[in-house]
């Protein structure tokens, strides 16, 4: 009677092993701190069973459970940074409005996307595992940094970092996470009929402040690419 013969993956194959192993990690993970939160998440029973993922596969990834929780909030603000970044780049033809709006309506989309890791971030927020609050004030303290320097190489000051920038990243920032929290707590339809005129309020109080918002005679601003095309439609 022959023994069968171990099969031995090569570097490749236990690379791509690992990567799946890790991904599976991520999205299971990532369910469970959204519905338990990071006290109540039993790191076997709602983590590696369904994940089909042994305890030694899951250390050879991650030290414990919150250092998984590190990694799945550390992958969605690079991802969530790299785009509203995009959405802040100046260009000849766009005007402060169009930028403005770009931006808030990227945030409500990814926002929408990934309902459950904005809300894991704002409830981790009172966690009782300091490595998880250091993660969070750390981030935070980086997303106000860099949103002050989009400020900055928009025009809008004159030095990198000045307090001025910063303090305008921390205003707007508070600002649009409350505004996009009371968002995801609406239903359904009712986000389809408040998502625009949310927008539409976000960028005209961050650049005109409280009178451009309350004033009657202020009206939604209207991108240059719309004005051209009702020219069109008028001609």
């Amino acid at each position: 009677m022959h023994r069968a013969t171990p099969v031995r993956l090569g570097p490749t194959a236990r690379a791509t092993s690992r990567e799946q192993t890790r991904a599976r990690l991520l999205a299971i993970g990532r369910r469970a701190f959204a519905r338990k939160g990071h006290t109540g998440t039993n790191l076997k029973e709602d983590i590696l069973v369904p994940a089909q993922v042994s305890v030694g596969s899951f250390y050879h990834q991650f030290r414990d459970k919150t250092d998984l929780l590190l990694a799945i909030l550390e992958e969605h603000a690079r991802t969530f940074r790299a785009m509203v970044q995009e959405a802040h780049q100046p260009r000849p033809e766009r005007e402060p409005g169009e930028i403005a709006r770009h931006s808030f309506e990227t945030v409500f989309r990814v926002a929408e996307q990934d309902d459950d890791l904005f809300r894991i971030a704002m409830r981790e927020r009172e966690s009782t595992d300091p490595r998880v609050r250091a993660y969070l004030r750390d981030n935070h303290r980086r997303w106000i940094e860099s949103l002050a320097d989009d400020y900055h190489r928009a025009g809008l000051g004159r030095v990198a970092h000045d307090d001025a920038l910063l303090l305008a990243a921390e205003l707007v920032t508070a600002t649009t996470l409350a505004t996009v929290l009371r968002y995801l707590d609406l239903p359904a339809r009712e986000r389809a009929r408040q998502r625009a005129p949310l927008v539409d309020g976000l960028v005209r109080f961050t650049l005109g402040g409280l009178l451009a918002l309350v004033s009657p005679a202020a009206k939604p601003a209207e991108s240059r690419a719309a004005s051209r095309t009702k020219g069109v439609h008028r001609s």
